[in-house]
């Protein structure tokens, strides 16, 4: 009997195969799916830009190597590219611009924010009609470019982020609604809940929240209330949507019945409460905290889609990947062409092709004149993804240009 796995260099790899796995490191290939169909001439083409990297193909799911070449041979590699890259228009409007307006609301929303957590701390009444006028602000910033608030939001101080968290949350809420088709006052509202779905963390006491270490059975019980605590706080305002109070109270629950603090599952668990879980993870895990570092945009989609059986709704995560990108913006990424580029905005076609600023050379590490690449032109493409920290890299500065 054939052999159904089998290693073979990427050489040999043929649209119709069925990648099981690329040999290496994950971070040194782009692709964001440890498993996949080369269904494509595009997806084959980034392969075959790896070199002589091997690949594990499945073929039960799959052609095989002697199969895939009497039909249709492999398309040769494609050499190195020597006319100068197509530069892009920027899109939608000047992403500088964007960016420097998105700074502006999120120093606005953090004020906000940390009035509604004091006042929740006293017992106050929460000063709903600010936190409406800054939902407002998000939802024209998401219209406008989304891509300029959200990467704003995702680069955080470690001390910003029990406030800016629920900013970056309301973002992407509102990102992923419009992505669904959501508008108007639905959609507020799913930018609302963003807002004040951990509003109940005033009940837990900091040195909890920021312990570097393992928490004690007691000290996570006392996080695992925060769903429960927001609830209540929010029963006693005026007016609180039932979206806002089922995603405070259900944002940490799995689709599986093993999240808190009601093990809910299935339809038992509304859209907005799936929509509240992809989000407040994400931006979660794309932070950085005392006790972690942040991950890169690319990296946590890749650990997400790993524990989507189970944890996220199968069509919502899929539908927030194509919202956020494969390479979401702010994404350091390395080129065939042999530079180093950043993410800006993502293309209007395939989610591997987003649009970059390239700004050095490589090997030589020679800072280069800016310039957009529209990667959808087949003179380029992503081979691997970079971490700005082993550059020295200011990706704010780099967004800014």
């Amino acid at each position: 009997m054939p052999q159904a796995v089998k290693k073979i260099p990427i050489s040999q790899v043929t649209r119709g195969m069925f990648v099981r796995k690329i040999a290496g490191r994950w971070m040194d290939h782009p692709f964001w799916k440890g498993s996949f169909l080369v269904a494509d001439d595009k997806t084959l083409q980034t392969l075959l830009s790896l070199g002589d990297k091997e690949v594990w193909i499945d073929t039960r799911k799959g052609a095989d190597v002697a199969v895939a070449a009497a039909p249709a041979p492999p398309i040769a590699a494609a050499p190195e590219p020597e006319p100068p890259p197509v530069e892009a228009a920027v899109p939608r409007s000047d992403f500088g611009s964007e960016v420097a307006q998105a700074e502006r609301i999120r120093d606005r929303a953090r004020g906000v924010v940390k009035s509604l957590f004091a006042d929740a701390r006293m017992g106050k009444a929460l000063s709903m009609d600010a936190a409406v006028e800054i939902v407002e602000e998000v939802g024209h910033s998401i219209t406008s470019n989304p891509e300029a608030i959200l990467s704003v939001l995702r680069l955080k101080k470690k001390d910003d982020y029990t406030y800016l968290h629920s900013v970056a949350v309301a973002a992407l809420m509102m990102a992923l609604g419009r992505r669904l088709g959501i508008e108007g006052e639905p959609l507020r509202e799913l930018g609302m809940a963003g807002l004040l779905h951990d509003i109940g963390k005033v009940g837990v006491a900091d040195a909890v929240l920021n312990k570097p270490g393992r928490l004690s059975p007691l000290e996570m019980i006392s996080v695992r209330l925060h769903p429960v605590l927001g609830w209540d706080i929010l029963c006693q305002q005026p007016g609180t949507s039932k979206v806002v109070l089922d995603v405070c109270l259900h944002h940490h629950e799995k689709v599986d019945g093993n999240g808190y603090p009601d093990k809910l599952s299935g339809d038992d668990l509304s859209r907005a409460a799936r929509m509240g879980a992809i989000c407040d993870v994400y931006d979660a895990i794309t932070s950085e905290r005392c006790y972690k570092d942040a991950w890169q945009p690319a990296e946590a989609i890749r650990r997400m889609a790993e524990w989507q059986e189970g944890h996220f709704d199968r069509q919502l995560f899929h539908a927030f990947v194509k919202m956020i990108g494969i390479y979401p913006t702010g994404t350091l990424v390395r080129l065939a062409s042999g530079r180093l580029a950043v993410v800006l905005v993502q293309g209007r076609g395939s989610s591997l092709s987003p649009i970059v600023r390239a700004f050095r050379a490589l090997p030589s590490n020679e800072e280069l004149a800016p310039v957009l690449v529209d990667l959808e032109d087949p003179a380029d493409s992503i081979v691997g993804i970079e971490d700005p920290r082993d550059w020295d890299i200011d990706v704010p500065a780099l967004l800014l240009r």
